[in-house]
Order: C-alpha cells, then sequence, then structure tokens
C-alpha cells in the first residue's frame, strides 16, 4: 500500500461562533472598549475577529459591549452566544436585554452630553486657574484673565491634527502669523463671538477689541 492510500484525512478547521459570552477564565484578557482588565469569573463579550495570527476574540465587559455595539449584543443573546463558552455560564445569572439596553441608552445619552459641551476652535474663555501660560509670549495667564483658544495644526504622517493654541489677546496678531497657525484672521472676530458660550459677552467684545479684531 503506497504512502498516500494510507495517509490519514486531514481535519477539517473548527469554524469558531461569531460571539461568546462567558465568565473571563483569567485576569489576563483587557477590555477593547474601556481598555481596563477584565478580571477572572467576570462577564465579558467576545467578538470573533480575523488577525495576523488567524481568527480570535475581540473581548469587552458585557456592559462595556452593550454601551458601544448594543446591535451585536443583541443578535449574541438571540443566538444564545453563551452557549459557546468552554464553561457555559448560568443563563439566569445574566443581565436581561433590558437592563442592557438602559446601560446602552445611559451611555448614548452621556456621550451626547460631552459632545454638546465640547468647544469649537476658535473661542475665548476665561482661564479656570494660574497654571496656564500665553503660547506666543510665555506669561502667565491669571486666573479669570480671557485668553483666546486659537488652532495649531500638528502633523504626523499623512494626518493632520488641531490642538489648542492658548494666546492673551494682546499677542494674537503675533500668534496668527506662525507657520502651522491653523487658525485665519479673516471671520475671527465672528467666529469667537459664535463659539465663545462661557463668557461675560463684554468681556469678549473688550477680548475682540484688544486683539486688534474689531
Amino acid at each position: 500500500m503506497s504512502n498516500e492510500d494510507s495517509a490519514e484525512p486531514e481535519e477539517e478547521p473548527v469554524e469558531l461562533p461569531p460571539y461568546v459570552i462567558e465568565n473571563a477564565r483569567s485576569g489576563r484578557s483587557k477590555c477593547k472598549t474601556c481598555q481596563r482588565k477584565i478580571d477572572a469569573d467576570v462577564l465579558r463579550f467576545g467578538v470573533l475577529v480575523d488577525g495576523r495570527f488567524g481568527q480570535g476574540y475581540m473581548w469587552h465587559h458585557l456592559n462595556c459591549g452593550a454601551k458601544r455595539m448594543l446591535d451585536q449584543v443583541e443578535e449574541a443573546y438571540a443566538m444564545e452566544a453563551w452557549e459557546n463558552a468552554k464553561v457555559p455560564p448560568d443563563p439566569d445569572e445574566l443581565p436581561t436585554l433590558e437592563k442592557l439596553r438602559a446601560v446602552a441608552e445611559k451611555a448614548s445619552v452621556e456621550r451626547e452630553k460631552k459632545e454638546k459641551a465640547k468647544k469649537t476652535i476658535p473661542y475665548a474663555e476665561c482661564a479656570p486657574s494660574n497654571r496656564s501660560k500665553c503660547k506666543q509670549s510665555g506669561e502667565p495667564i491669571e486666573k479669570g484673565a480671557v485668553r483666546i483658544v486659537l488652532g495649531m495644526e500638528a502633523h504626523f504622517g499623512n494626518q493632520t491634527r488641531v490642538t489648542p493654541y492658548n494666546v492673551l489677546p494682546q499677542y494674537l496678531e503675533q500668534a496668527l502669523m506662525e507657520p502651522d497657525m491653523g487658525t485665519e484672521e479673516e471671520g475671527l472676530a465672528d467666529a469667537l463671538r459664535e463659539n465663545s458660550r462661557d463668557i461675560d459677552p463684554e468681556l469678549l467684545e473688550q477680548a475682540i477689541a484688544e486683539a486688534g479684531l474689531s
């Protein structure tokens, strides 16, 4: 009999399920949503992904998964993905979908609040402490003093990011001449009026005048 005839058939690779819900078997995994360690025995949610070394799971705390990818968590519940675990958890001990939906809704509201609280560059504000300095002159900015926040461009390969550049009003003209300045003088006064929500309008107009924009 030839070696070819006696060769055993190759085993087909095991197809991994798209989701797993289980109690973490150790404390070595890390949540891809919050970036914190997933302690042993804590519920985690695994999403199958293709990596450089083959397929594997991206792990999330179950609650974190609900906050960021509720649709996939709902799919996992519909598939009873806890049955895919090596040691399936007790389904009665899993949080209900209603609870996870409530977690997701609360997280969505918090994200909306943070988004609304973000300030759009350029804007003016009163310095909240004595710790900042004018980026243009190096002078300390006293608490309560008006500072104007411009956008300075920072280049990383093919990417460009805009970082805050705090200046005292009297140094605004110099700052606008910086090579990587991303804020233009044209329309700046109107932009400051539009974006500066947390400053007394009278102080804002004084700063605009001092900067030579009015």
